[in-house]
């Protein structure tokens, strides 16, 4: 199951297309980045159906199997790997995208625009995917303790905290609260 989890090639950041967007662009050029814009949105788009329809199937396939609850949550603990793993590489290129939505003339600004945005948000939406999946992973594995007649216990944590990589999981899993501060 943890190859199901390992979606890496789903969602493709494309950092050539922020430097693209970053140059001074003749019509003809604004025009073809604006195509290559729109098909990386149906990419992107598509590669986030197919992991939803991955981990959908992942969970089907916990929900049927003899995992118990340390199974589950060990398989929760390898999507907050991958997890990690997707946002160190997708944060950068979200970030890079929302720099990038200032007004720009020579761009059709509200379709380039409009594909940004799209773009972020299918970045974030990926994220988004990995947390459902690991909540429904450890609300499963917490029904079969119960079931089983175990004992819920937290386990402290161990290790270092990186309390920046926290901070831009709140930020991103929060949007209202940053907006809120950003006053």
């Amino acid at each position: 199951m943890p190859d199901i989890i390992d979606v890496s090639q789903d969602i493709l950041p494309d950092p050539t297309l922020i430097d693209a967007l970053r140059s001074e662009l003749s019509p003809a050029e604004a025009l073809k980045l604006l195509a290559r814009l729109r098909d990386r949105v149906k990419e992107n788009r598509t590669g986030l159906k197919r992991q939803a329809d991955r981990f959908d199937k992942a969970y089907e396939e916990a929900v049927r199997g003899g995992l118990d609850a340390e199974g589950l949550v060990q398989l929760a603990e390898a999507v907050l790997q991958g997890e990690r793993g997707a946002a160190e590489r997708l944060y950068p290129w979200m970030e890079a995208l929302k720099q990038t939505l200032g007004p720009r003339p020579d761009l059709h600004c509200r379709k380039a625009q409009q594909y940004l945005q799209e773009l972020h948000d299918i970045a974030g939406a990926s994220l988004t995917t990995y947390q459902s999946l690991r909540e429904r992973l450890l609300k499963l594995a917490s029904e079969r303790r119960i079931n089983a007649g175990g004992i819920l216990r937290a386990r402290p944590v161990e290790g270092d905290i990186d309390h920046q990589a926290l901070s831009r999981e709140f930020m991103a899993r929060f949007p209202k609260i940053r907006a809120a501060l950003a006053k």
